[in-house]
């Protein structure tokens, strides 16, 4: 019969073998966790992966403004369906002391007209460095009644009528990233083109700035305005380092 003391070593023995089988586990799972953190300080170190990041960012942005462009438009054909015409919308804002008085209806802001909410453009979004308030407007939202697109497809005399008018809406201010990024989802190519004219001259209502007059955007002639915006419903334009998209919400 054996001893307990002839036992011991056997046991001893298979101690250290679980040890070392322990040990080389705790090195493969040391290996894994240092080639991941590896390839993390390489991705984060990579500057076409921050790039990407940033376009998904833009990309989200885009989506915003798109949105929020079609928002303002569906507001204006259910105002429309309502009879209310492009020349008897009424563009003030919440803030103004008028805005509960007459013609409610026909205020698009306005819960008993078209019931739009002011929109504002994310901070992200904004390049304001060649932007000097208040000789130009502050970077944001701005609609707007003109007749200045040469292109809409309306007769002399239904030009010369109030009733016949373009409703504009602009997002005045943004990154070129972004800018780039709604061109691409509209034409299909990333290039900006660029005016003749201020923006604010051609996109955004005279009251919203101190001086100046409305230009018409010409796409024709010797010297047009914006010969790229021909036919273009929405687009995103530049002039001056200030970039701007615009979208007809409404030609009637």
């Amino acid at each position: 019969m054996k001893t307990n003391s002839e036992h011991s070593p056997q046991k001893t023995s298979g101690q250290h073998r679980t040890q070392r089988g322990n040990a080389l586990i705790y090195v493969l799972i040391a290996i894994a966790l240092f080639a991941a953190l590896g390839f993390t300080l390489m991705r984060s170190g990579d500057s076409s992966e921050a790039g990407r990041l940033d376009e998904d960012r833009a990309q989200l942005y885009v989506s915003q403004i798109v949105s929020y462009a079609a928002q303002a438009k569906s507001t204006f054909d259910q105002m429309n369906m309502q009879n209310t015409r492009a020349g008897q919308v009424d563009f003030m804002l919440p803030s103004h002391s008028d805005f509960n008085t007459t013609n409610t209806i026909h205020k698009i802001y306005h819960p008993d007209g078209g019931g739009l909410i002011p929109g504002s453009l994310p901070p992200a979004a904004i390049r304001a460095t060649n932007i000097t308030t208040p000789a130009d407007p502050a970077p944001g939202w701005y609609i707007g009644r003109f007749n200045n697109l040469d292109w809409t497809p309306r007769s002399v005399a239904e030009a010369a009528s109030p009733d016949y008018e373009e409703i504009i809406l602009t997002a005045y201010g943004l990154d070129p990233l972004i800018c780039g990024l709604l061109n691409k989802n509209i034409t299909g190519s990333a290039t900006i083109p660029t005016m003749s004219s201020a923006l604010k001259l051609v996109l955004v209502d005279d009251s919203h700035y101190s001086t100046g007059t409305n230009v018409n955007m010409t796409t024709t002639g010797a010297t047009p305005v914006c010969a790229a915006c021909a036919g273009k419903g929405a687009l995103c334009v530049q002039q001056g380092g200030i970039y701007a998209y615009y979208n007809v919400i409404a030609v009637q």
